[in-house]
């Protein structure tokens, strides 16, 4: 496989597994809004095996930067890395709230 296709196929699942995980916290966030507190957990268990695959695939690619297999920046490669940091920052964010709406039903 050529580096660009080999490169765009990686980024590629970098932005699928990433936008997964960042659609699957906020499907937990809306449980968690719900009352549905253990349905958001399974949601955000959901979020971290995608993300899980996502950084896989980052670490690949970083091996590849690392191997001198391409010292270039690439445009897809810049986008797949935001969806990733952004897919990461959203569940951090969505964990804090949840953990708000279990100490609100607590009450």
């Amino acid at each position: 496989m050529a580096l660009n296709k080999k490169m765009e196929e990686i980024a590629m699942q970098i932005i699928a597994n990433a936008g997964a995980a960042r659609s699957k916290a906020f499907e937990a966030l809306a449980m968690a809004k719900k009352g549905d507190l253990e349905k958001a957990k399974e949601l955000l268990k959901s979020s971290d095996r995608f993300a899980h695959e996502a950084h896989k695939s980052h670490s690949a690619l970083l091996t590849m930067y690392a191997n001198g297999e391409f010292d270039q920046s690439d445009l897809l490669i810049a986008h797949a890395q935001d969806h990733l940091m952004c897919a990461e920052l959203a569940k951090e964010l969505i964990v804090e709230i949840i953990a708000l709406h279990e100490k609100v039903e607590r009450r």
